[in-house]
């Protein structure tokens, strides 16, 4: 698994390198400098075929605001999880409890794919109830990445054809 902070280096080297290619054709065409400020690319979201997710483990970390009734420092919380995507929309999650050092006991939930937004029934960490993690993710087997906006989110991870955390599930 690619570091977070070698993730980062990378997205920065390609906004990088996107931001010259933009700039290439004012300054071939001898137009004089771009204005200030920074040069936007359009980029459409890539569409995620459903079949590169469904009958595969996610294991990810992801950050995201606290829970509700948790005070909120402006900090976003780390949570690790595995999710068993089910071919049917059903999953099997666990995630990694610091407190308890190791992971919740799975639970059933279910999860959904449109076109890049992936949205992942998550177990709360006290146990009462879900909370739906979405993110717009990019699928380059057997990594997957993305970032959510409702809450806001970035998933970093990879996934693993099979069932990797097994059938013992709650509800």
């Amino acid at each position: 698994m690619i570091a977070v902070s070698e993730m980062i280096r990378l997205l920065v080297r390609t906004a990088a390198f996107v931001g010259l290619l933009a700039a290439a054709p004012a300054f071939a065409s001898g137009s004089g400098p771009l204005p200030p400020g920074p040069t936007r690319v359009p980029i459409e979201p890539t569409q995620v075929d459903p079949g590169q997710l469904a009958g595969s483990t996610l294991s990810a970390v992801a950050f995201v605001p606290p829970e509700p009734g948790h005070p909120w420092a402006g900090q976003l919380q780390r949570m690790m999880l595995q999710a068993y995507l089910a071919p049917d929309g059903s999953t099997v999650v666990r995630r990694w409890l610091p407190d308890r050092n190791s992971y919740s006991v799975p639970e059933r939930t279910n999860w959904s794919l449109s076109d890049n937004k992936l949205c992942i029934g998550v177990p709360t960490q006290s146990g009462k109830g879900d909370r739906s993690l979405c993110a717009l993710v990019h699928v380059w087997w057997p990594k997957i990445a993305g970032v959510g906006t409702k809450p806001y989110a970035m998933l970093d991870g990879d996934l693993q054809r099979g069932n990797v955390i097994g059938p013992r599930a709650q509800r």
